[in-house]
């Protein structure tokens, strides 16, 4: 009776580490790499992703700058948001993003998904400004038809740093995606 007990306990405890580790494996994010120039894939996404230029000031467009204050003032939230600002703290180092569903569903894109990194590993969020139509904002990328727009980072620029765009999958988009991807960008 001893015998069959501890079978059956043992049998419990390989069961569990079994499940934990397939669990586990299925879970994990890979992350990809590209230098400047080169396509990259996330999840049935396809991106290339370039470095534009630098921008000392970026001018809101008329309906994105009537549509801030309208909505600061009268939003869900009076007075606790705050309009984005056309002038930087240093430079809006600015990508041209062109992504490519290759799927067959369509999936959700945002600017929140898009940081740049430099050579020490510092973290960018790119800013939203509201300067013109091809600025990423949150984009519905229908399979099969590209899109091409533009995002920036607010960053002390650097001539000689090497930068990197990450692409990392959110709650908000991409999210059945696994994947991660960094594009070099800037001296590579």
């Amino acid at each position: 009776m001893v015998g069959f007990a501890t079978v059956l306990a043992i049998g419990i405890v390989i069961g569990s580490i079994s499940v934990s580790m397939i669990i586990f494996w299925d879970s994990q994010t890979i992350s990809k790499f590209s230098e400047y120039g080169d396509e990259i894939k996330v999840g049935d996404v396809k991106f290339d992703v370039q470095y534009v230029t630098n921008y000392e000031f970026l001018e809101k467009d008329k309906a994105q700058q009537e549509f801030q204050e309208l909505y600061i003032e009268t939003g869900p939230n009076p007075g606790l948001l705050s309009q984005s600002s056309e002038i930087p703290e240093g430079v809006y180092f600015q990508i041209q993003i062109t992504a490519t569903n290759t799927g067959n569903e369509t999936v959700e894109l945002t600017g929140g998904q898009f940081f740049l990194y430099d050579i020490n590993n510092k973290k960018h969020k790119a800013k939203f400004i509201g300067y013109g139509e091809n600025e990423l904002t949150v984009l519905e990328l229908e399979p099969n038809n590209p899109i091409t727009v533009t995002t920036q980072f607010d960053i002390q620029y650097d001539d000689e740093m090497r930068y990197t765009v990450g692409i990392i999958p959110d709650r908000y988009g991409l999210q059945d995606s696994q994947e991660m991807a960094f594009i070099c960008v800037k001296n590579c």
